[in-house]
Order: structure tokens, then sequence, then C-alpha cells
């Protein structure tokens, strides 16, 4: 399934849960949810348990992330 951006009321309970600074967030049809901070930190949030983590490894961008982020482009 692709990647479908989450409306601001459901952006911010991920704010709300993780405590950052969240301007987008995506959906995938799980319970994972990807989400991007000010700061241009990539991270996924899990909607049953709360639990969160920063993406490890080579993140990869969305096409938003362009959008987002016009000064530091993005390669994907």
């Amino acid at each position: 399934m692709s990647a479908q951006i989450l409306n601001a009321r459901s952006t911010r309970r991920i704010a709300r849960s993780t405590g950052l600074d969240i301007i987008r967030a995506w959906g995938h049809g799980g319970y994972t949810m990807a989400f991007v901070t000010a700061d241009h930190r990539h991270g996924l949030w899990d909607k049953k348990t709360g639990n969160w983590q920063y993406s490890a490894g080579q993140t990869v961008h969305y096409s938003s992330c362009d959008d987002l982020f016009p000064e530091g482009r993005t390669t994907r």
C-alpha cells in the first residue's frame, strides 16, 4: 500500500505522544506511522503502543520532503 499523508488531528496525536515537533506524518495501512520533524528527522511511531524511534540507517525521503525542506533537497 502506498503512503497516505495523515490529517492534522492524527499528526498532532503523534506529536503529543512523542513530544516532538512533527510537521507531517504518513500511514501505510498498518499500525506503524512514519513522521518527519521540523528539523527534518524521520521516524516511526506505533499506534498501538505509542513507542517511537528515529529512522536508523539510510533515510527514505518522501517526495514532499523537497517541498517541506527546499533548502536541503533530498535524494531518493
